[in-house]
């Protein structure tokens, strides 16, 4: 049969037999392979007559025709071809909506990638056939933020907004193409003939969705690669329904065996798409605020979740196979979970619709009424408490059809028989870890605490230690059984699904989980006891231990249960001694640590009336902490890590004991003892007390073991200084002896001479060959020693006042520092402490420098970058700030990918839990990333600032100016960048997705975030911890820069649109016109209503350029709609006066800030003034620049007498004043003080001081140099308006 008989008989067209496939598709395969995509193209091209041009119309050859097209870099003709492969003229059995809903994700990115001079080029016959609608930059961005002034897709008012931009840009594109000769014709024309040739020809029939295997996996190549998951999902679950309905009972064992291909595949596409939605936001009930955002994500999780269901539950009753009932069952409380979430976010918005005191206007509810009908494809807003009632029905079965069948699993495991011998094979069939993790999942998603504990106890496990007996020395034949017998490879490669069993040590984890949860105290104690007898470090398993038995359930404000306390010190000694004397791990910190918890454990539960258990209480803990140290201060490189919660603990309740001398008796003592550990364990006595028949390594064990010593003992007198130091509060300059943190380290630490002394001596006993001169990538034992003279270098310039303070104290650490990272290059504590001594020093780019040397990459982007990012920034080197941010985009995007790689590939070998959990981190951690908000909008605030010659690689130094490549600035480039950055943004991990992500959010705790930041990498700082921004400061910036961004894109597209005046009568406002400028409008409206809702509080300086900005955008709306439609008193002279007193209250405005910065600024600030230009000056002289096109088209530009420009001018003037001022700042901040003579004789390396003393007038000069050009250049350009003025 004929492709086009067998269109007409509803059939897909393809090869009629095996012959015919091979002789048309082999040569297409080949150019393939060998990535000659052009010779592909002309292979799979329709002739221009009828003549033998059957198989160009084979779903093989047209989906090989798009995957070529997408490499050879056409991606809109690929995806229009996709199109009429999945959409034109196919009919779905039961579809509940039209194409353009369904492939909506699809659709969307065709439009995206169409322009007007595509539309010029599209015949009738395509054009009807996807009806594209060519949204512009504005429209795009308000559907992203479901704003009500762009209806729903389809509507009559969506084609009427879009007509007039349409026109316009197809006006433009035949003027301009008009005067480019033939050579862009005939561009055209090939373009026209690559998208509508697929189409031209094409039968208008009914056809069935695609079911072919091969087909559906050649497209599913090409979304991938264009992150069409959606799409794809879409295509699959239609293939599935498709075949599901014309399957029959007469299946060849290959159309078996290929359902059973696309079903499995089926399910793994589902489970992708589960990745790319957005976790809900986590709170205490009316806490949590919702919007559509939210509710979309929701429902498309929902949607993949259940098509996934349904697959797999298709799938297992397909293959029978006890790994596909395992699907079904995990992935039917997937579902059920994703229905607990979309149900709560459907019943917040009835609430919110339904309150009587709600502050929606009735446009608001308008809007909100209509988006949730189309996401969620009802008719009426009321069908809402229905269709969550017919949701929380099948949240209850779903449930209990995953116990059902996980049940089944296991019970066909303990009575399986071998289907070739019939033999029961126990240990084969034996039930695995996933078997009984599934079963117990959806046990406990049911609450079932009890039932799942005694299926928990009747788990045969292999022993918690392999070849342990009972006490007779006997194997319990129970517990061998469920160990699988695995003869070679093939066992593993044949056996479906895992083939581990249940592990002792887990079940005894879960059953003590479950017991605390059921109350049952004395069965968790015996379970966790019987895990620390064979685990005793895990920490763990001891908090359990006093879950379980000291605090039993108890509150908080509670005292605790002693005879509990007393069982665990005596199971803790127990322990201790049965490892003691087995040897077999003498060092144990565990137990030992254990005792120092339980008395600290005291001291939390104890009441406010008791004064004299608290003094016993709190010299147990010191006792306590005393031994510790004593036992472990020379064993563990983290001993005081281990107890450094406690002593910052043992201050604060001695701060609450009565009388002063009370309590400075308390901390005296332990900084006595710390102080008697140092002043044993110096080099000196380590050289007294060696004796001569030791071997040299003994003697450098020996003294490794002091210097541990040595250095934990600095440090715990350091925290205790430091827990004083933030209880009080003390004014420094108070002299109080007894909470003063300097008097307290002079008194009991050693002095920095003696310190240098011990940490070069450490140097004399390095390994055979130093790190530095190319020995083992290690650090070195003294590394320590020198991080903690930094921390004290820093307290002490904290101590000084801001008038005596001098760098001389920082310096001296700077210099340290980098002689320390010289003789230990790989330690990257020492170059985190260099980063932020030149934090304070304000040298931005010898920090970046050692950041450089870090290496950091990968996940430690997302985790590390905030130790560079915030100085960058304020050290104006914002070309590093943007690659810094560039790799955090990238990274996340690999890793996307990546996670749905590795996500199915653990779900098809049976690990559903670590499947689940690698999509939750995903979903939860990677997508709501802090870093990765934080670094798209330092990419669209700083796009205007890159330099030319980073992005190239040359070392010449290029002429520096403003939006020299990227970013907007007021140019003639500006409306093309806007329409790309809106183009860009479709993509969740694109810098230009956080104008999406800002008009989204109406205040800052509408934003769901993860903090990924790793803090821990600062564990050294004691005496003086930096600041870091907080996550919700880290928030609001992004988001602040995010409305930025989007007001400046909104204002550039409003005045491109904008028509000037004829004869002086006021232009015609078109549709397109009105709908820029009210979307302008209401993003002015919307930030200003986040920077309200979020409790913003800014510094007068930004809080008048703020509102100059947002002026100006209104000043913008107005000149080019007027006073609104219809309105008989709206003429250019009324325009005209609005402008003018909007524009002058500008200038009063800027004068404020001017007049603000000499309070909020040092004279010397040079960091505000670089965290002020791209947030704020930048955008303002970009509007102004957009205003003063706008004026000029008016007729009020330069060189007029109008009143509106001598004010523009004025405005102009006034900025151009006040960055000359900010220009003095920076000229201040060139200086610095050069190095001189220390305060203090110390043994610092003078060479090292006086170097660090350079990399600091270097970096300051460095900062200077790349900010003053874009000051002087925009300084110039303002006050070129001076010729207006006059």
């Amino acid at each position: 049969m004929s492709s086009s008989a067998a269109i007409l008989t509803g059939r897909r067209p393809g090869p009629p037999n095996e012959q015919a496939s091979s002789k048309i598709l082999h040569p297409i395969y080949q150019a393939i392979d060998a990535h000659n995509y052009s010779k592909a193209l002309k292979l799979t091209a329709p002739p221009s007559s009828n003549a033998a041009a059957e198989h160009f119309q084979w779903d093989i050859v047209r989906a090989l025709r798009v995957h070529a097209l997408e490499r050879s870099g056409k991606r809109r003709e690929s995806l229009i071809l996709l199109w009429d492969m999945l959409a034109n003229g196919v009919h779905v059995e039961s579809a509940g909506q039209d194409a353009t809903k369904t492939w909506h994700e699809l659709r969307r990115r065709i439009e995206t990638l169409t322009d007007a001079a595509d539309l010029v080029d599209s015949d009738a016959h395509a054009s009807h056939a996807l009806q594209i609608q060519l949204f512009d930059a504005v429209q795009r961005l308000d559907m992203a933020a479901f704003d009500a002034n762009v209806p729903t897709f389809i509507t009559d008012s969506a084609v009427a907004a879009c007509k007039d931009s349409n026109h316009a840009m197809e006006n433009k594109y035949k003027s301009n193409a008009a005067g480019k000769g033939s050579k862009s014709k005939i561009k055209a024309s090939a373009t026209h003939k690559a998208k509508t040739a697929p189409t031209a020809k094409q039968p208008q029939s009914s056809l069935p969705p695609i079911t072919d295997e091969t087909v559906l996996q050649t497209l599913a190549v090409t979304l991938r690669i264009e992150g069409l998951f959606d799409t794809m999902s879409e295509m699959y679950h239609q293939a599935v329904v498709e075949v599901s309905r014309t399957t029959g009972s007469d299946q060849t064992l290959e159309q078996r065996h290929e359902f059973g291909t696309i079903l499995e595949e089926a399910v793994c596409v589902h489970f992708k798409a589960v990745s790319d939605c957005t976790a809900l936001k986590r709170g205490d009930g009316g806490d949590v605020k919702y919007n559509l955002q939210d509710l979309q994500a929701q429902s498309n999780l929902a949607k993949y979740y259940e098509r996934m269901q349904t697959s797999c539950l298709q799938l297992a009753k397909h293959s029978g196979e006890p790994l596909h009932f395992q699907w079904t069952a995990m992935a039917s409380l997937w579902y059920k979970q994703s229905l607990e979430d979309l149900v709560r976010v459907m019943e917040y918005f009835h609430r919110c619709l339904n309150k009587n005191d709600s502050k929606l206007t009735d446009k608001e509810r308008g809007r909100i009424e209509r988006w949730i009908l189309w996401i969620l494809g009802m008719q009426n807003i009321n069908e809402i408490p229905d269709r969550c009632q017919m949701l929380k029905q099948k949240m209850g079965l779903l449930p209990r059809l995953a116990e059902s069948l996980s049940f089944r699993i296991i019970q066909n495991r303990n009575t399986g028989k071998d289907e070739d011998t019939g033999d029961t094979q126990r240990n084969q069939y034996a039930p695995s870890e996933t078997d009984w993790d599934v079963y117990l999942e959806a046990l406990l998603m049911q609450n079932k605490l009890e039932d799942a504990l005694e299926v928990l106890r009747g788990i045969n496990c292999p022993p918690l230690i392999m070849g342990s007996g009972d006490k007779d020395g006997d194997v319990d034949d129970n517990n061998n059984n469920c160990i699988p017998q695995i003869h070679d490879e093939d066992t593993i490669k044949n056996h479906t699904g895992t083939i581990l069993p249940y592990t002792q040590r887990k079940k005894l984890e879960q059953m003590s989980e479950i017991a605390l949860k059921l109350g049952k105290f004395e069965e968790a104690e015996g379970w966790f006891k019987e895990l620390l007898t064979s685990f005793p470090d895990q920490w763990t398993y001891w908090l359990g231990l006093i879950d379980s038995c000291v605090l039993a359930g108890l509150p908080s404000d509670r005292a605790i249960d002693e005879e509990g306390c007393k069982r665990c010190q005596s199971f803790a000694h127990d322990i201790i001694t049965y490892k003691d004397v087995s040897q077999k791990n003498p060092t144990l910190r565990g137990p030992h640590l254990f005792l120092v918890e339980l008395a600290a454990l005291k001291l939390r539960h104890l009441g406010p009336d008791v004064t004299e258990l608290k003094g016993r209480l709190l010299m147990q803990l010191r006792k306590a902490i005393c031994t510790y140290g004593d036992k472990f201060g020379t064993l563990a490189s983290c001993c005081f890590a281990d107890l450094r919660t406690y002593l910052e603990l043992f201050v604060q309740h001695c701060s609450h004991t009565e009388g002063e001398r009370e309590i400075a008796d308390d901390v005296f003592l332990m900084m006595k003892w710390a102080k008697g550990l140092w002043m044993i364990h110096t080099q000196s006595s380590t050289s007294k007390s060696t004796e001569e028949g030791d071997t040299v390594s003994d003697q450098l064990r020996e003294r490794r073991k002091k210097l541990r010593m040595y250095i934990f003992a600095i440090q715990v007198c350091y925290c205790l200084a430091a827990a004083v130091e933030k209880l009080n509060h003390p004014d420094v300059s108070s002299g109080n002896t007894l909470t003063s943190a300097m008097d307290l380290l002079q008194n009991y630490t050693p002095s920095l001479n003696e310190m240098i002394v011990e940490w070069k001596t450490s140097l004399t006993f390095l390994p055979g060959v130093p790190p530095k001169d190319g020995g083992q990538k290690e650090t070195l034992p003294g590394d320590d020693i020198v991080l903690l003279i930094s921390q004290y270098l820093h307290l002490k310039t904290s101590y000084e006042s801001k008038a005596t303070s001098s760098p001389q104290h920082l310096l001296a650490a700077a210099g340290l520092l980098e002689e320390a990272i010289e003789h230990s290059p790989y330690n990257p504590s020492l170059k985190i402490a260099a980063i932020g001594v030149y934090s304070r020093l304000k040298s931005a780019h010898r920090a970046f420098e050692h950041y450089e040397d870090m290496g950091v990459k990968y996940i430690q982007l997302d985790s590390c970058s905030y130790l560079i990012l915030p100085l960058l920034v304020r050290g104006g080197l914002y070309n590093q700030a943007i690659t810094i941010s560039a790799a955090i985009l990238r990274f996340h995007g690999s890793t996307s990918k990546d996670v749905k790689d590795y996500s199915t590939k653990s779900f098809r070998k049976g690990y559903l839990l670590k499947a689940n959990e690698i999509v939750a981190f995903q979903r939860e951690k990677m997508r709501s990333s802090v870093q990765l908000c934080e670094a798209k909008s330092l990419v669209m605030d700083y796009a205007a600032l890159l330099k030319t010659s980073d992005s190239s690689g040359s070392k010449h130094t290029c002429e520096v100016r403003l939006g020299a490549e990227k970013g907007l600035c007021g140019c003639e480039e500006d409306t093309m960048r806007a329409e790309q950055l809106v183009r860009d943004s479709e993509s969740h991990f694109n810098a230009p997705s956080i104008l999406h992500a800002a008009s989204n959010a109406s205040a800052v705790q509408d934003f769901c975030s993860s903090d990924n930041r790793d803090m821990t990498v600062n564990y050294f700082e004691i005496l003086y911890r930096h600041r870091h921004s907080l996550e919700r400061d880290m928030i609001t910036e992004s988001l602040m820069r995010g409305h930025t961004q989007g007001l400046l894109v909104r204002a550039v597209m409003a005045t491109e649109l904008a028509k000037a005046p004829k004869k002086g009568k006021i232009p015609k406002c078109t549709d397109g016109m009105l709908s820029r400028c009210q979307s302008l409008l209401t993003a002015v409206q919307k930030a200003n209503q986040f920077i309200d809702n979020s409790g913003i509080h800014m510094n007068e300086v930004d809080r008048s350029l703020w509102a100059v900005s947002c002026l100006l955008c209104e000043v913008i709306a107005t000149v080019i709609q007027g006073s609104g439609d219809g309105d008989a008193s709206d003429s250019l002279a009324e325009r005209e006066k609005s402008a003018v007193s909007s524009v002058i209250l500008a200038g009063t405005l800027v004068s404020k800030a001017r007049c603000a910065s000499v309070t909020y600024f040092d004279a010397a600030d040079g960091e505000a003034v670089c965290k002020l230009l791209p947030d704020r000056i930048i955008p303002l002289f970009t509007i102004i620049e957009t205003t003063a096109r706008l004026f000029t088209l008016f007729g009020w530009g330069k060189r007029k007498t109008k009143e509106a420009a001598g004010a523009l001018a004025n405005l102009a003037l006034l900025l151009g004043d006040f960055l000359n001022d900010l220009l003095e700042i920076m000229k201040r901040f060139r200086s610095f003080v050069s190095f001189e003579s220390l305060v203090e004789d110390m043994s610092f390396d003078i060479d090292s001081l006086k170097n660090a003393s350079q990399h600091v007038v270097s970096s300051r000069g460095i900062t200077a140099d790349l900010v003053d050009p874009f000051l002087l250049q925009m300084k110039e350009a303002l006050m070129s308006f001076a010729a207006e003025e006059t």
